[in-house]
Formats: C-alpha cells, structure tokens, sequence
C-alpha cells in the first residue's frame, strides 16, 4: 500500500540541531534509516514499486526519466538531504518525487516537507524549487532569477491521452497509441512576489508588465525583429531589474 512519507526532513533537522557537537554523516546515516524502517505505511516495496519503462507503442512517459537518477533534496527547514545511497525520480502527472532506498524499497516524498531538488544525469543537472510565499505544491524550474527582482519560471507538465483512433472505412481520425504529452508553462513573479502565467506573444507580456510599460515599450522597439520566446523575455526581465524605476 502507498502512503505519503510525512516527516520527512524533521529527523534531519533534529539531528543536525542536537546539542552543541558536531554530528558525523554517518549517525544522520542511521538515523533517517531507522526512522524509515519505523514508519508503518511509509514506504512502497515489490510489485507496487512504479515502472518507468511505457508500454510498446505508448508515445512519451510520465516520469522524467525511465529509470533512477543521482539528486539531492532540500527541505523547508533548509536541511539539504545529499546521499549517493538514494536515487531519485520525478512523476510529471502527480508532481511527485518519488526516492529509491534500495533495490526493492521506495518512499514518495511529501512535497509539503520539500523546498526543492536537483536531479543529475549524463552531466545535466535539473533543479526544481517551490515559491516562496506560494500556497501551491509545485515544483518550478528557474529560467532567469533575480532576488527582489523580476523572474522568470517554467512549470513542466503532462497530461495523459488515449487512444482515440477512428475509422468508418474510409475516413480515419485520432491516435492508435496512448501518449504522454508534455507541456513548459511559463510565468513571470514580480518583486511583490505575484506569479502570473504568461504566453510568448508581446501582447500578453504588455499586459502582464502593463506597470512597466515605458520600458517595455522602449525594449521592444530595440528588439523589433526578434520572436518573442523564452530568450527574449528573460532580456526583457534583466532589461528591468538593470533600469529600477
């Protein structure tokens, strides 16, 4: 049976802050084993361990990687969990980080206990982190940032699709595989820490930067010929935070 893993990094945090020495990586070792092994109902085993590997003809996947990868994870204490004991994987439905214990043994992380992860494969490194101040539990990746500034995130999202393949004989419609299809969400926060969803076209950017207008403006009229992509809008928010009003 699958259950949240609740508690997570308070073991961690407790360890670390315990009196006044020091506490080796071998004792926080032992002890976050041991408190896994005593929460009953934490932790999946066996057959109900989730397959990364899709079923033939299935288009895409709904994990980030089809099998374990290297990570670390910062809880919201501000504890970072780095062992190369565990590995990690992403569910891109459900938003989950799922962690390996050993061959057998696996734990969903709670994301209320997590301030972020990294997920490092073939030298690439991803980092996921939730926004401060936010009431949501997803986990954003940073496109451009600045501290008390404007940034620039994207949110990865998939949703699944069946099969919907049609015929009557002569005309045909639809898929004859499922598919998982993946989706970048973009979104700009602003200094006051408001998150706003935003589409690549200028006119939507204007909108959303109606308050910075001016400079918008004098931004675009420099940048007439370009698309307006990821690229453009994350010089578009250096541009701002460079030029405060």
């Amino acid at each position: 049976m699958k259950t949240k893993f609740t508690g997570l990094f308070i073991v961690s945090f407790l360890i670390a802050n315990a009196g006044h020495t020091q506490v080796s990586a071998a004792s926080v070792e032992t002890s976050f084993q041991n408190y896994i092994r005593s929460s009953s109902g934490s932790v999946n085993t066996g057959s109900v361990l989730p397959s990364f590997l899709i079923k033939q003809d299935t288009k895409g996947n709904r994990y980030l990687y089809e099998s374990w990868v290297d990570g670390s994870v910062t809880g919201v204490n501000g504890v970072v969990y780095n062992s190369q004991k565990y590995r990690y994987n992403y569910d891109k439905i459900n938003k989950k980080l799922f962690m390996l214990l050993d061959t057998s043994t696996i734990v969903e992380l709670s994301s209320e206990d997590i301030a972020g992860f990294n997920l490092k494969t073939d030298g690439q490194v991803l980092v996921f982190e939730r926004l401060k101040n936010s009431t949501d539990l997803n986990f954003y990746q940073a496109v451009y940032k600045k501290d008390n500034g404007y940034c620039l995130y994207k949110l990865l999202t998939t949703k699944f699709k069946k099969a919907d393949y049609q015929t009557n004989g002569i005309i045909e419609s639809g898929n004859k595989y499922d598919e998982y299809i993946d989706e970048q969400l973009y979104f700009i926060l602003s200094p006051k820490q408001e998150l706003i969803k935003i589409s690549f076209k200028k006119k939507n950017i204007e909108k959303v930067l109606e308050s910075e207008s001016s400079k918008v403006n004098a931004f675009f009229s420099q940048h007439k010929n370009e698309p307006v992509d990821e690229n453009l809008v994350k010089e578009l928010l250096r541009y701002l935070n460079n030029n405060p009003s």
